[in-house]
């Protein structure tokens, strides 16, 4: 059979090429003599991200180290950005713990790449999970680069680096189409203030800036905005096209510890989806909220204790009219069968719109039976309900033992379920 689609002309080939991701266009390398260098002219996405590498290399034991690898990397991604030849790139990542203080040359010649490349989409994660202090981070972006010299930006991330609140200012001051800033793991950020006619920004998330004093919002087109961190000033002064928001670490506990900066929050009536990781190693009681009458979508991350009940988190889904999906991710804080209980007889609070719930972390003891119970029992237009024993985390260090303990208490609940009910039990 002819093979037609060599036939095409190189510029089609490299626009196909173009729209798979970089493992599958190298792989096509093989093909013919013709393929061999089609895919350097590509314009897609050149992902170097390795950040899941690095947490397994970091947290478990394995015979590779981080510092056995790190010089590869650094090879590896050197070798392709020499071999590209196409004129821009559409998304450009880069994912790795290094040692900035001696592989700063490397990472300056990788981001003056981005610049000549046009990159619209760019990721420079350089998050260390070893607790480095301050001194070990690089600074964004290289003194040799002015930021207008990055106008064709739509998406920035940059984790594990430092990046000042003036230099995030100028950013958006000059990158007219920028709609996505992500910041995390950043020492020298302060204070930011996201406001100005001309901000085209619609999604910002910040995470783990540990000396962060104030972020300040004035943005008529920001949909999503995720913060996760301590406790800083927060004045959200004008966000009318807001409806995505999540809200973690302490700050996120502050909140619903102290109800009434929850309440006086000015946006909740409009929010669609709302996410609360409330992880701090206590179990969490959740007051009455007012109505969030837009809300769509809830998701909770809370730690579970088999001696305490978690259906005070359905406060948040009563409060909720419009909601339609549900998800819970649990954090057991200690081995649930030290405080063995019997699970509580639900009360019946009707709710009319749920229809999806995720249950993750799962393990079959009376707490989080109690709850699913409660669900299925209010849930009146209840569709499809997962549960998941796996633990929300990077890694599951759950036995295969315990995850088919999990299962049988999720399969027996299976008889309690309403017709026309899904079920699934990963």
């Amino acid at each position: 059979m002819e093979d037609q689609i060599s036939q095409l002309p190189d510029e089609i080939l490299v626009t196909m090429l173009s729209s798979l991701t970089m493992k599958e266009a190298v792989c096509t390398s093989i093909l013919s003599h013709r393929w061999k260098n089609l895919w350097t002219f590509t314009t897609g996405s050149l992902d170097f991200d390795c950040s899941a590498l690095v947490w397994e290399l970091t947290v478990k034991q394995t015979r590779q180290s981080l510092e056995d690898v790190r010089p590869k990397f650094i090879s590896w991604v050197n070798k392709v950005l020499a071999l590209h030849q196409g004129p821009t790139v559409d998304e450009f990542k880069i994912g790795f713990d290094l040692d900035t203080r001696s592989s700063i040359c490397d990472i300056d010649r990788w981001v003056n790449f981005a610049v000549e490349k046009r990159v619209k989409r760019f990721v420079l994660a350089l998050r260390s999970y070893r607790g480095l202090s301050p001194a070990g981070h690089y600074n964004f972006p290289p003194h040799s680069l002015h930021v207008s010299s990055f106008n064709s930006l739509t998406s920035l991330t940059l984790k594990g680096l430092d990046v000042s609140g003036e230099v995030l200012d100028s950013f958006l001051s000059n990158c007219p189409f920028l709609e996505g800033l992500c910041v995390a793991d950043s020492w020298c950020l302060k204070n930011l203030k996201v406001s100005g006619s001309s901000v085209k920004l619609k999604r910002l998330e910040i995470y783990l800036c540990h000396c962060l004093e104030t972020v300040e919002i004035f943005s008529k087109n920001l949909v999503s905005f995720k913060y996760l961190g301590k406790v800083i000033s927060m004045p959200l002064k004008y966000v009318p096209c807001l409806e995505e928001v999540s809200f973690g670490g302490v700050y996120g506990r502050f909140l619903i510890d102290n109800f009434e900066q929850f309440s006086s929050l000015s946006f909740l009536s409009q929010l669609q989806t709302l996410e609360l990781d409330l992880h701090s190693l206590r179990p969490v009681t959740f007051p009455e909220f007012p109505t969030l009458s837009s809300l769509r979508h809830l998701e909770l991350k809370v730690d579970a204790l088999d001696g305490e009940s978690l259906i005070s988190c359905t406060s948040l889904i009563k409060a909720s009219p419009l909601l339609y999906k549900f998800v819970l991710q649990l954090l057991w804080s200690e081995n649930p069968q030290r405080r063995k209980r019997k699970a509580q007889k639900v009360r019946k609070c009707p709710h009319h719109g749920l229809k999806v719930v995720e249950l993750i972390g799962f393990i079959g003891c009376s707490t989080d039976i109690e709850l699913t119970r409660y669900l299925l029992k209010n849930a009146l237009s209840l569709e499809k309900i997962t549960i998941n024993p796996r633990a929300p985390l990077p890694l599951d260090f759950m036995e295969i033992e315990e995850k088919e303990a999990a299962r049988e208490p999720a399969r027996r609940l299976r008889t309690e379920l309403p017709p026309g009910v899904e079920c699934v039990i990963l």
